[in-house]
């Protein structure tokens, strides 16, 4: 899901690499070797960089476009909204958030705050569920 948004963005006309922000909480190693690779691939040979960085490093940067990669801590749910709000503040113009449980095994049914936000949503993002 990550990288075919990477892709949707980069096949946008006048998007270069360096309007792209990734933010995110503290994210698993998994995660954010996906995140590392999926960025090196992309801008190895370029100068044009896509900004990495963590949601309380970038309080007052804005890109056109935000990838948000978002772990669900599942039993808090004002910090998960409040930060997912605050992240979601940095894109311009698009946002995609890839929403997931911080630990295995758990799903988002197991946190019904952030599925009350996503169907409230619904009419104003386009919402893809997996």
């Amino acid at each position: 899901v990550f990288n075919n948004e990477l892709d949707i963005l980069f096949a946008t006309d006048g998007l270069n690499y360096s309007d792209i922000g990734i933010v995110h909480i503290d994210y698993t190693s998994d995660v954010e070797s996906l995140v590392k690779d999926s960025v090196n691939m992309r801008c190895n040979d370029t100068a044009s960089k896509i900004e990495v960085c963590h949601s309380s490093d970038c309080a007052s940067s804005e890109w056109p476009a935000v990838i948000v990669p978002c772990e669900v801590l599942g039993s808090r749910e004002e910090l998960d909204l409040t930060t997912l709000y605050l992240m979601l503040s940095r894109a311009r113009v698009h946002c995609s958030v890839v929403i997931y449980p911080f630990r295995e095994g758990r799903t988002l049914d197991d946190s019904p705050h952030m599925l009350r936000l996503l169907r409230n949503l619904s009419s104003f993002a386009r919402i893809i569920w997996h």
